[in-house]
């Protein structure tokens, strides 16, 4: 039965019992970015098990896209030492949300099992909660499994909780009996003999603060069957890996790296990449892109993880990119977007990879440098704070840097380089928490909340609720004083989104006050920040709320514009490209994006073509407000790191953009008037940036240049299709004169080189040539030394002072480098001058502060190679 089968199995089976098919959500929770990866296949229903959400359905069945590689549930550090351990899985599952409980969730995971999937009764065990008789009764009752089949197991393997408190339940689960050769018939825990199949957990209670369990009203059903385990079990397979999941990978690999893909010997590393390159092209495709913090340093931890093993298979080149593509082979038709994205994967990868072998040549190089340390102070043990380094910056693996010490008869310090790695892990987490922060840490703000009207509206009469300063809350705010107040509604848009906040006025028969900016807190309490400038206000007061209206209007046209860029890039460049964070004000638009390459000058001019003509053909801009879930079915692009509430605003600029967005937009896109790219640049690996203007400010952006060129035509008295090449010559004339300039001054100042040699003196047999100069760089002096030494087939020493520093080359012919030695003279001479420097036997130089005497410098010189001859 191949994995597509599976798949199509699973969800007939459901749908054919009033299930509700619902889509795997990315592996980057769009809905709550609080969580690293999903990680479950209840992480999208997560809202609906807490009662803050209800949905058209009340059964459920999915097979979600799901990785653990930190945390509780965490599965690294096990990949390829084990047979069914991984990064990226597929949790099957099927859910009721206060419909059907044990009885119907029981039924339907045992009559699936033993029916289509043909699993024997037999081979079948289950576990139960120890204290949930009513799951034991149904398993030996209804379905008719011998008791001694059934196995009571404690809390810490059948109770399933959330979180410290909130929904939790017993949990049964149905495992498979492989037989004699991997374990005695007794059933315990760490038995090879049983794999677990399918874990079904019953939702019934809610722990509270006190840890009392209170009976949940409508007791719901989470299940999870993971769908690489489940494809091995069908397919007779030992090994998940020996699946049609991933056994194409890792024969495309061996083929490769030239190794027998049932060589023993390479298990780990064949297992290894083909778990990675799984994991790596799912995260790459859902928008995660290598970097040195979050999801991207997960990203880029596997990916040189991967690269490791495969430079134990010989793979000492970048060859990442050429697996993915196998990878996206099977997967393809249950993900279509990986077919989508295939180019921009392989493109990452090649990219990234590649940097990481250089990183690797560096880290050796720093590593042998740690080696030879250790040695050369008698140390055992290589410091493992600095072993971290090299892993963290270079991307050195430890197992490399533990084979290379061992070799030397020197050991690691583990201790060291855990505690390094965990003081990472807690910078890490300190910085997810700092950008989840609310906006401000108002006393009690939690409690307000506003209505925001700005969508139809850019002028309110609204109540003041929340009067703070200096994050107090106060009663009243006095003339010239700066706050912040809460109204019960406004139509002052808050920042969020990329979208700058509304400012404007306040004002009643006594009171004015400019609103400055407007942020809001994440229970949605709308936060304007004010200056008072007449009369005062308290708690309780009416105010007309007035938004400045042409900011608004520009800030509207560069962001409607923004959409309009993203799907013109998408359009032009690919659909691997995602937002990756935007700024947009009045002023401009900034757009960050996924993609790899500089845009060329024909690309950015087709995408200003593209929006300039949407612009033109004015169609209307439209909101729809709707079920997060079917807005998503419908097309619309979420971007990551927004966190989406469970109704969502779709906004369509024809049949061309469709996004969610909660912003403020234009009603026509006719209203933006003209469109203008004024820079692309990379910000990161991966991710360029867009800086463009529209409207007014597009319009005064061109204006000027115009001027600009304008003016510059004037100066030079050229025609508009003559100035470009009157410059370019300009500028070639410029250099030549320049070159020219450059070499008579060098002729004007070369020392004569004659007079060098003859002034040479003999020391012990030896011709050395002795000079100070002024104003020659390290460059001229070098060439000068040569020159000299071909002719004396002696000794040079040259100095110069140049911009308060001084510059020594001591040149050597080859035959006097058993006598002397340029690398020991050039040293001892710049002592003198507090300098230092090296090189060859028969070449060095050094540099120190400047020679105040060169008369004794020179002495000084030939004093140091008299001592060596002698």
């Amino acid at each position: 039965m191949k994995h597509s089968e599976i798949r199509r199995i699973f969800f007939d089976y459901f749908i054919k019992r009033q299930h509700h098919k619902v889509l795997s959500s990315p592996l980057v929770p769009a809905k709550d970015p609080t969580l690293l990866f999903t990680n479950a296949g209840m992480n999208q229903f997560k809202s609906v098990f807490l009662q803050e959400e209800k949905r058209e359905y009340r059964r459920a069945v999915s097979i979600q896209k799901c990785m653990r590689v930190s945390g509780k549930h965490n599965d690294f550090d096990e990949v390829g030492k084990t047979e069914f351990h991984h990064t990226f899985f597929e949790m099957m599952g099927n859910f009721s949300f206060g419909d059907y409980f044990k009885e119907e969730a029981i039924e339907y995971g045992w009559d699936l099992l033993t029916g289509p999937y043909g699993f024997k009764p037999d081979d079948l065990w289950v576990t139960v909660y120890e204290e949930d008789e009513e799951a034991f009764r149904i398993w030996a009752e209804k379905i008719g499994v011998p008791s001694h089949k059934i196995v009571r197991m404690g809390e810490k393997s059948n109770f399933w909780q959330m979180g410290e408190t909130g929904p939790c339940g017993p949990c049964s689960e149905i495992h498979f009996d492989r037989g004699s050769a991997f374990g005695p018939v007794e059933f315990y825990d760490g038995n090879r003999r049983y794999m677990e199949v399918w874990n079904l957990v019953f939702m019934q209670y809610f722990k509270d603060a006190t840890g009392r369990l209170n009976p949940l009203p409508a007791p719901s059903i989470d299940t999870g069957m993971g769908m690489e385990r489940l494809t091995a079990l069908l397919q007779a397979k030992d090994s998940n890996y020996q699946s049609d999941l991933f056994r194409p990978i890792i024969e495309f690999t061996a083929e490769l790296a030239g190794v027998d893909p049932d060589d023993p010997s390479r298990q780990v590393d064949l297992k290894v990449i083909a778990d990675h390159i799984r994991a790596l092209s799912f995260l790459i495709s859902d928008g995660v892109l290598p970097a040195n913090d979050g999801r991207g340093y997960v990203l880029r931890r596997v990916l040189r993880r991967a690269a490791k093993h495969g430079k134990a298979l010989g793979l000492n080149t970048a060859f990442l990119s050429k697996v993915s593509g196998e990878a996206i082979e099977i997967m393809k038709d249950s993900y279509p977007e990986l077919e989508y994205n295939r180019d921009f994967i392989a493109e990452v990868l090649q990219v990234e990879e590649e940097r990481f072998n250089h990183t690797l040549a560096n880290g050796l190089k720093r590593f042998e440098d740690l080696l030879q340390k250790s040695l050369e102070n008698n140390e055992k043990i290589i410091p493992g704070e600095e072993l971290f380094k090299l892993s963290d910056t270079y991307g050195f693996p430890l197992d490399f840097a533990v084979d290379l010490a061992n070799e030397k008869e020197l050991t690691i310090d583990y201790h060291g380089f855990q505690a390094a790695l965990e003081d990472q892990k807690q910078k890490s987490r300190l910085s997810t928490a700092q950008k989840q922060k609310a906006v401000k840490n108002l006393e009690n703000v939690d409690k307000y909340r506003t209505q925001f009207t700005g969508y139809d509206s850019l002028e309110e009469e609204a109540v003041l609720t929340a009067i703070y300063v200096s994050d107090k809350s106060v009663s009243s705010l006095e003339k010239n004083q700066e706050g912040i107040l809460i109204f019960d509604k406004t139509p002052f848009y808050a920042e969020s989104g990329g979208q700058v906040g509304d400012s404007g006025l306040g004002k009643s028969d006594s009171v004015l006050f400019k609103i400055k900016n407007t942020h809001k807190t994440n229970t949605g309490a709308f936060l304007h920040l004010v200056q008072m400038k007449t009369g005062a206000l308290t708690v309780g007061d009416k105010v007309n709320l007035i938004v400045d209206r042409e900011r608004r209007k520009n800030i509207a046209i560069h962001h409607s514009t923004t959409h309009l860029l993203h799907a013109a890039l998408r359009e032009v460049l690919g659909l691997h490209v995602k937002q990756a964070g935007s700024y947009v004000g009045p002023d401009k638009l900034r757009f960050d994006f996924t993609h790899f390459k500089p845009l060329a000058p024909e690309e950015i001019e087709k995408i200003e073509n593209i929006i300039n003509r949407k612009i033109r053909e004015n169609i209307a801009i439209t909101t729809d407000t709707l079920k997060y879930e079917d807005a998503v079915a419908r097309g619309a692009m979420a971007i990551f790191e927004e966190k989406y509430t469970d109704v969502v605003r779709m906004l369509s600029i024809g049949d061309f953009s469709l996004e969610l967005c909660g912003g403020t937009h234009l009603d026509y896109s006719g209203e933006a008037g003209i469109f203008k790219i004024v820079d692309e640049s990379s910000i990161s690996s991966g991710i360029r940036r867009i800086e463009a203007v529209a409207g007014e400010p597009g319009f005064l952006y061109i204006q000027q240049n115009l001027n600009r060129f304008r003016q510059i035509q004037a100066h030079f008295r050229q025609k508009e299709e003559q100035l470009l090449d009157f410059l370019v010559n300009m500028e070639k004339s410029i250099k030549e004169r320049e070159k020219e300039l450059k070499k008579k001054q060098e002729t004007d100042i070369r020392p004569d080189l004659e007079q060098l040699i003859n002034e040479a003196i003999m020391i012990k047999d030896v011709r050395v040539a002795i000079a100070h100069f002024d104003n020659l760089d390290r460059k001229q002096l070098s060439a000068l030394a040569d020159e000299i030494k071909d002719k004396t087939k002696g000794a040079v020493v040259l100095s110069s002072n140049n911009d308060g520093k001084s510059a020594i080359i001591v040149s050597l012919d080859k035959a006097l480098t058993p006598k002397l030695n340029a690398n020991t003279l050039v040293k001892e001479i710049a002592r003198v001058i507090n300098g230092s420097g090296g090189g060859r036997p028969d070449f060095a130089q050094a540099g120190g502060d400047a020679i105040p005497d060169p008369l004794n410098f020179k002495k000084h010189a030939a004093d140091i190679i008299t001592g060596h001859l002698q």
